[in-house]
């Protein structure tokens, strides 16, 4: 492959941590009461399928107490290997208040990226929540006045992207439709960062596309992770080369190693429903890897300090 010199030859099996990050207000009981019956299993079947060991914590929010509700972030839970600890996590939840529409789900994101990862492993976040954020422009928001001015959506975003840490989002469906911005604020950030927004309407009537869209996402966001972080440094290096060069030539390679990945499909037409499977690296994978990296490394560019630290 001539000019493709210094390609990474294997990626590592790293360790992974996934914090579940819970809408916890009124209208979202179906939505736990499905996570505390298949969580041990959603959880065995992650490890299971995983390269490397993976821990669990649950994170819950509400609204701003100005609307009425007795807490906003509940973020007490520590990480566990354990199915049954994570279980008994979400046992403790109980859906309640939540006040004009949008919710605290900044105040829950920023509480999540404080949480005790390992130095060495991947994160993954996964939000499931029917309405915006305060603060994203949604019509009729009044953003509550506890909340900190300095933590927009915009500061959250960079954060995750910022530390390497993929967000899935499952929008439940069709309660979130009916706002305008909530979908297309969800799918921007998510897909910064490395993940998706999946769309899912209640799971108490059909269990499947939920529990596929758990074990499905985390483990495909673990493999954006893992191949990131072994051809991030060579697609920087090689940037004056093109997205479409460096996208050629990568998928080329993994493709002839046999890479796998899984892959996750969401169909929302004739019912919403979520599959996954082990195949190997498409090229939209690879796309999207060169795309935030090259992303990045612009970003880096323009900001002074990012620049003085990493460029």
């Amino acid at each position: 492959m001539p000019g493709n010199t210094n390609m990474p030859t294997g990626t590592k099996s790293p360790n992974l941590d996934v914090v579940f990050l819970h809408d916890a207000t009124g209208s979202q009981q179906p939505y736990i009461d499905d996570a505390r019956r298949y969580s041990e299993d959603r959880a065995s079947s992650i490890q299971r399928l995983a390269r490397g060991t993976v821990r669990f914590r649950v994170v819950a929010f509400r609204d701003h107490r100005e609307q009425g509700d007795q807490w906003m972030v509940h973020d007490t839970n520590p990480f566990t290997s354990d199915p049954v600890v994570l279980r008994r996590q979400l046992d403790a939840l109980k859906a309640s208040g939540g006040g004009d529409g949008p919710e605290a789900q900044i105040d829950g994101l920023d509480a999540v990226l404080r949480s005790p990862f390992r130095q060495d492993a991947q994160r993954v976040v996964f939000l499931i929540t029917d309405s915006p954020p305060h603060g994203i422009g949604e019509p009729g928001d009044v953003v509550p006045k506890s909340h900190p001015s300095a933590l927009t959506a915009k500061k959250i975003m960079d954060s995750f992207k910022a530390r390497n840490t993929i967000l899935i989002v499952v929008g439940c469906t069709p309660t979130i439709n009916y706002y305008k911005k909530a979908v297309q604020f969800y799918k921007d950030f998510a897909e910064s960062t490395g993940g998706f927004y999946l769309p899912l309407t209640d799971p108490s009537k059909d269990s499947g596309p939920m529990s596929r869209a758990i074990v499905g996402s985390v483990l495909a966001a673990s493999d954006t992770l893992r191949l990131t972080d072994a051809w991030g440094g060579w697609i920087r290096d090689e940037s004056h080369r093109g997205h479409a060069a460096l996208a050629s030539a990568m998928h080329s390679k993994l493709s002839s190693d046999g890479e796998k990945c899984h892959e996750v499909t969401c169909t929302e037409h004739g019912g919403h429903d979520v599959k996954y499977h082990l195949g190997p690296v498409s090229r939209a994978r690879v796309d999207t890897i060169v795309s935030k990296s090259l992303r990045d490394q612009e970003e880096i560019r323009a900001d002074p300090v990012l620049n003085a630290l990493f460029g």
